[in-house]
């Protein structure tokens, strides 16, 4: 004879399955961050960084449903260790950034997009500048002269000059009289300009459509001709904005999708998000900015050597 006093257990244990899969079903990363926490280092002052990313980051908060803030640090490693540690989701930043973030937190930061140049270009070039009413015309001529570097997380300002140096047999500090950190890009090409350093390394891109040259030049602080490049690099991979590990996979998705859809949706805020003129933005993978790990992790081993 069947028994029937089971079925309200399994109708109450079917009702309850039924309604874990409709929770689960409508749980959104939203339900966990109801803040968005960006951030990128300082090319320019802090304040001109506030100044470029808030209407970016009002822009997200209206497409993505929730509050965004923009953090800010007195230097790259800031926004690195922000980063790293989960303080803030989204950061932009060059591919030394990228590895120094990438070696502190083991592998815990992936990137998410690079920016493209309107003519599809990918890259950019460190450069090395010195006034254009100078004498100095080469590397040789700064033989004991001084020399700014950006930042020590700086891929064009620090990281890749100072390995293409040494790879020709020019060791910087004996080189130059005095090398000095900056403390940014801004400050590093404000120093040439006012005669407080001979020399400086900053970035720029092809055309100078992207880079140092075209933030100071759309704020009206450079002209082109107030400075001479007497030393370029090989092409560099774009910065690029980076996520952390941690984050869940409908937030990076819907962060993707933001970028991807940028530069149609709305242009001026694609040129706030890439920090000069852009075509858009594409994802873009680890394997692009390995290198940088590389030259990263052999300068921390020759500072631990010496």
């Amino acid at each position: 004879m069947m028994r029937f006093h089971r079925w309200p257990h399994i109708l109450l244990v079917a009702t309850v399955a039924i309604s874990a899969i409709a929770t689960q079903a409508s749980a959104d990363w939203r339900d966990k961050y109801n803040v968005l926490k960006i951030g990128s280092v300082t090319v320019e002052n802090q304040a001109a960084t506030v100044t470029r990313l808030k209407p970016f980051s009002d822009y997200m908060a209206k497409k993505l449903g929730v509050k965004v803030e923009v953090f800010t640090a007195s230097d790259y490693a800031g926004i690195v260790q922000a980063l790293s540690a989960g303080q803030i989701h989204l950061g932009r930043m060059g591919g030394a950034a990228y590895a120094a973030g990438y070696i502190d937190s083991e592998g815990g930061i992936e990137p998410l997009v690079m920016n493209v140049e309107p003519n599809g270009g990918k890259g950019y070039h460190s450069v090395l500048i010195v006034k254009s009413g100078s004498p100095y015309k080469s590397l040789d001529d700064l033989k004991g002269k001084t020399l700014a570097w950006a930042d020590p997380n700086s891929t064009s300002g620090y990281l890749v000059p100072n390995a293409s140096l040494r790879d020709a047999g020019i060791d910087p500090q004996k080189h130059f009289s005095r090398t000095v950190f900056s403390g940014g890009h801004e400050q590093s090409v404000l120093g040439v300009l006012k005669g407080n350093f001979d020399s400086a390394f900053t970035w720029t891109s092809p055309g100078h459509q992207a880079g140092q040259f075209r933030i100071m030049m759309d704020r009206g602080m450079l002209k082109l001709e107030d400075v001479r490049i007497i030393w370029q690099s090989p092409l560099i991979a774009n910065p690029l904005w980076a996520i952390s590990k941690s984050i869940p996979v409908d937030m990076k998705k819907d962060l993707l999708a933001l970028f991807v859809n940028l530069a149609k949706d709305d242009m001026a805020m694609a040129e706030a998000a890439a920090q000069g003129k852009t075509s858009g933005f594409e994802p873009v993978a680890h394997a692009t900015y390995k290198t940088f790990v590389t030259i990263a992790e052999d300068q921390r081993k020759a500072r631990r050597r010496r």
